[in-house]
């Protein structure tokens, strides 16, 4: 991104950037202080919590509109950015107010001061949408997205998907990222975790024998992936997806 900081230094307030994300329904913005408490939403992030009016989130915290499980993990990424790091497309599946589950890439910046002390944080997460009827049919990508949901259980290495396609990884990692917004990678990873959350929302497969049936080696590994992801271990994720069940029929 190119930026000419002598111009921005002349713009008198920092809100044009909250105007341009209060028009972006696909977008989730907000900015939080040191004190991990929202200063700015706008209306994606509301709707995504179940609120009409974005205001709402004002002076609260994550532990206040999410599950203690998501609460935790996004205050372990706010006090990495309040140290001075950052996350960048950090692949993520959220649990939606209605009980139904979303894909967004999560970026998080730390916000400065004048004197260059970091203040707050800033985060926008774009939602992953389904591509358009069409899209995937470009050079062989959808025969790569259907071969990799009907072999999760199995190895699969870039160079071979890229063969699939009858391109190399590198044509196929950009034809991937333009049509799916995801690196080939991701891709694989977000196919993974999605079949492993249906298969814990809907059935009662032991969690040993669903990591097998997803790809990966044991129940260590799927732990391990599917807690960075989606914010809690799948046991957790299982017990969630039964309370909001039973909280909508209930």
């Amino acid at each position: 991104m190119a930026i000419d900081t002598e111009f921005i230094a002349r713009i008198d307030s920092p809100r044009f950037c909250e105007r341009l994300f209060a028009v972006l329904p696909d977008v989730v913005f907000c900015l939080k202080d040191s004190d991990f408490r929202y200063r700015a939403a706008n209306q994606a992030f509301a709707v995504r919590l179940g609120l009409k009016d974005p205001r709402r989130l004002i002076g609260k915290r994550a532990e206040d509109f999410f599950v203690p499980a998501f609460a935790e993990t996004y205050r372990e990424q706010d006090l990495l950015v309040l140290a001075g790091g950052e996350v960048n497309d950090e692949l993520e599946l959220i649990s939606n107010s209605d009980g139904s589950a979303g894909w967004y890439l999560a970026t998080k910046i730390p916000l400065h001061d004048s004197g260059g002390k970091v203040i707050g944080i800033a985060s926008v997460s774009r939602d992953l949408r389904e591509p358009r009827e069409g899209d995937a049919e470009m050079a062989g990508i959808a025969k790569v997205a259907d071969h990799v949901h009907q072999h999760l259980d199995e190895d699969l290495r870039g160079a071979e998907l890229a063969n699939i396609a009858n391109l190399t990884p590198t044509q196929l990692d950009r034809r991937m990222r333009r049509v799916f917004h995801l690196s080939t990678a991701q891709f694989v990873r977000k196919a993974r975790i999605e079949h492993a959350a249906h298969l814990l929302g809907k059935t009662t497969m032991p969690i040993a024998e669903l990591a097998l049936a997803c790809g990966y080696g044991d129940q260590t590994a799927l732990t391990r992936q599917f807690r960075a992801t989606v914010g809690m271990p799948p046991a957790a994720y299982r017990d969630h997806m039964r309370q909001l069940r039973g909280s909508t029929t209930g």
